[in-house]
């Protein structure tokens, strides 16, 4: 469940537009070394830098599992995607639950499935049941707050793509 979001950069349409214009093999590569660059700005490696930092981790499970890919090829669009694909066990349904920590989650029940209960120790000691009524979990844009907050590093990358794309036609 994909979030949807926007920024603007200066420069992009600009870039763009010469690229289309020139449609060359350079300026192919400079957009997929800029891309991977972005990609680098969040991720350096899998499961490091600011994305996987501000990742909630409970068990580290979902920040561990953040990385980039480019998609498309040199000569189609490409696309940076940055991912974080941690599921639940196979058990448990093998859900995205990268998604229920980003979206929040509504009311509902969560019943034993494996044994004939639950179990875990509260408070008070041992707890032991069938099902438990769960009131839900409010959204946590995380992924939103570090897009923002590297959007600086980000415009950098792009000021650097569109002098090479420059640099091509002089």
């Amino acid at each position: 469940m994909p979030t949807e979001f926007s920024f603007e950069f200066q420069g992009l349409q600009e870039l763009q537009d010469r690229m289309n214009r020139a449609d060359s093999t350079e300026i192919k590569i400079v957009l997929n070394d800029g891309l991977r660059e972005i990609g680098r700005v969040f991720v350096p490696a899998k499961g490091t830098g600011p994305l996987a930092d501000a990742t909630p981790q409970v068990t580290g499970k979902l920040a561990r599992s953040t990385f980039f890919e480019l998609t498309g090829s040199g000569t189609e669009d490409q696309s940076l995607i940055i991912l974080q694909p941690a599921k639940t066990p196979a058990v448990y349904g093998g859900h995205f639950y990268g998604a229920f920590v980003r979206e929040g989650t509504r009311p509902h029940k969560i019943r034993a499935r494996i044994a004939n209960f639950l179990h875990w120790v509260g408070p008070s000691g041992d707890v032991f049941r069938k099902e438990v009524n769960h009131p839900g979990t409010k959204p946590n844009p995380y992924h939103i707050r570090t897009l923002e907050a590297q959007s600086g590093e980000v415009q950098r990358v792009v000021d650097q793509m569109g002098a090479r794309v420059v640099g091509l036609f002089s």
